[in-house]
């Protein structure tokens, strides 16, 4: 095999030009720039400066009359040449390096700068301009960022520069710099502010690119003066959206965020359909996510057959142009249909569309079974705790995997949602109206045959009035409304004395978990009771807790309200109930004599109620 002859490495004489000419070029170039129509520019720019790190300024005018009474400001510049062989003038931008020493300079000034690198080819002489505004903020972030990194220049971009921009890019210089005065920039550090607001430049309104532009932020004080906070570049920009799209002639609402950076696009649709779209490219793909909600996951199905159809996504508010990859969905449609049927037969049993599946769900196997459970009626496949056999007319809890269990009520040839209407109509609870007292009342009910004066000697209560609240939240199928119409008129009597001890739980739910309906609820039960029996004074104490739980503060007439209370405990020797008065009165070390006082079985019931725990976060 022949060895190859080493090539010759050929080089490129370059013509000599002095460094002097190539600044007097670039200042030719930019005085050229500014010697354009409609004239209301003037140059102050010397080619042979010896100016401190400046080059001159540019006069700007409203109006081609140049007089004092037209004028705007000026825009102090700096300009540099630099020689190159290869065609930037078609590059959008270019780099160049920048020295930490005149950045200082620049932002003692305060003043800003606007910076222009001319590129010269030595052999044509083709001169073009770049620029890069040094507002303040600007200024202030590239020395912090040379500071930390203990450098003496910095490299940065610089965007090419048209003829007829420059008027605009002046103007917009002058009004940046008049909102960051350098004594603001430092006193800002040391204050506080209300809101923010954040400027992007934008000298060419046409080709706006959110990504390239500086953005400078604001913060405003309680009295809306305005301080220069910071200057950033967009990375990131994130939005979220719900909108209504039309389905199969069906108006669905949708869900979706979009990610966008400089180069991508990155839609999530219901949180479980990804779109990745390549800006450069113009081509992405479908990523259909694990399923969470049998809605959401219809709805991302529905989408993805929508663009197979109709070549584009349903969307108004956004478009995304580009092709995308419609390989794996060939089933679309016999999906679409068996996740309906799913969605349809989980109703059935409380289970709605927007129920979240953990993921460590086997949902394969969950589905499938309840399809052949309930859809199929295969009742002997139930996993029912104790294998108990099935009887007509009561509730079974019903664990369907090891993340899911149901609540239903068994109708003698059918299981229904226990959690709703259907489930209050078919089963009543009802409680003796004498024989009763408050310990024994609650967990009372009866149903089957009763006589047709059955409400001369019953009164009706909720079917969840002995249910464990914090056991029934755990249930897939649960349903707080159903829980608050329960206690409705329609289908509780208020009159129902273990009533009260219904909200304690309602108030001890909330005390854990801090869901605000709960204690709603437990107000309302409260103030219907009252209206019954406006004598009695425990409902009141639970009004005056929930309302101090809420963060409110007592009025004088309530505090007057809650004395009376604790006289007439007093005078009834009831001691539960003056521990309690002294606690809404915030009375901790009066409360905890009275509390010491107390016997033992007392004491241990006292600290099941919500107003001991309340009593424990007293200071």
């Amino acid at each position: 095999m022949a060895r190859k002859k080493a090539e010759k490495k050929v080089t490129r004489k370059d013509p000599a030009i002095d460094t002097t000419i190539v600044e007097h070029l670039a200042c030719l170039e930019i005085n050229n720039l500014i010697l354009q129509p409609p004239f209301h520019l003037v140059s102050n720019i010397q080619w042979n400066d010896k100016g401190i790190s400046f080059d001159g300024e540019i006069l700007v005018y409203n109006d081609k009359k140049l007089v004092k009474s037209n004028a705007i400001g000026e825009v102090r510049v700096q300009v540099k040449g630099t020689t190159t062989y290869k065609k930037v003038h078609k590059k959008d931008k270019i780099k160049h390096s920048v020295k930490k020493e005149d950045l200082e300079v620049y932002y003692k000034f305060g003043a800003g700068v606007l910076y222009f690198v001319v590129t010269i080819n030595p052999t044509t002489f083709e001169k073009q301009a770049y620029y890069r505004i040094l507002a303040p903020l600007d200024l202030k972030k590239l020395l912090l960022e040379l500071n930390n990194n203990d450098n003496d220049s910095i490299t940065l971009s610089f965007k090419k520069l048209e003829k007829g921009y420059l008027e605009s890019l002046c103007n917009t210089v002058i009004d940046v710099v008049k909102k960051q005065p350098q004594h603001y920039i430092e006193a800002s550090e040391e204050m506080k502010f209300t809101n923010y607001k954040v400027d992007f430049i934008d000298v060419k309104k046409d080709s706006f690119n959110l990504f390239e532009e500086t953005a400078y932020i604001y913060g405003f004080t309680a009295d809306n003066m305005g301080f220069p906070l910071d200057a950033a570049q967009v990375a990131v920009l994130k939005r979220g959206e719900t909108e209504s799209v039309l389905l199969n002639d069906e108006e669905v609402n949708i869900t979706y965020e979009i990610t966008e950076t400089e180069k991508n696009f990155k839609v999530i649709i219901e949180n479980t359909l990804s779109i990745d779209l390549n800006k450069e490219k113009r081509s992405g793909r479908f990523n259909l996510g694990k399923l969470r909600t049998l809605g959401s996951y219809v709805k991302c199905l529905q989408i993805i057959n929508y663009y197979m159809e109709h070549n584009k996504l349903p969307f108004h508010s956004f478009h995304l142009g580009g092709g995308m990859d419609k390989k794996n969905f060939e089933d679309i449609e016999e999906d679409i249909k068996s996740h309906k049927e799913l969605i349809e037969v989980c109703g059935q049993i409380g289970i709605n569309e927007n129920y979240i599946f953990s993921d460590e769900e086997d949902l394969s196997s969950l589905f499938n079974g309840i399809i052949q459970v309930f859809k199929n009626k295969q009742y002997e496949l139930l996993n029912i705790r104790n294998q108990e056999k099935l009887e007509g007319i009561r509730p079974y809890l019903i664990e369907l995997s090891d993340y899911v269990k149901v609540r239903l009520m068994y109708t003698g040839d059918k299981f229904i949602n226990f959690y709703s209407k259907e489930a209050l109509t078919t089963m009543g609870g009802l409680i003796p109206k004498t024989g009763l007292t408050r310990e024994h009342e609650q967990g009372n009910k009866m149903s089957g045959s009763l006589p047709d004066n059955w409400e001369d000697y019953y009164l009706r209560v909720s079917i969840y009035s002995a249910q464990n609240v914090e056991e029934m939240v755990k249930d897939a199928n649960f349903d707080f409304d159903i829980i608050k119409l329960s206690f409705s008129d329609e289908y509780h009597d208020i009159k129902a004395t273990f009533t009260i001890n219904v909200s304690l739980n309602f108030i001890n739910y909330y005390d854990k978990f801090r869901d605000k309906k709960y204690l709603e609820l437990a107000l309302e039960l409260n103030q219907r009771h009252l209206t019954e029996f406006p004598k009695d004074d425990i409902p009141k104490v639970n009004i005056y807790l929930i309302e101090l739980m809420k963060g409110h503060e007592l009025s004088e007439e309530e505090q007057a309200d809650i004395l009376d209370i604790q006289e007439r405990a007093e005078n009834n020797k009831n001691q539960q109930l003056r521990f309690a008065c002294e606690i809404l009165l915030g009375s901790k070390v009066k409360a905890q004599r009275i509390f010491e006082s107390l016997e033992n079985e007392e004491k241990e019931e006292m600290m099941e109620f919500p107003i001991y725990h309340f009593y424990t976060q007293l200071r």
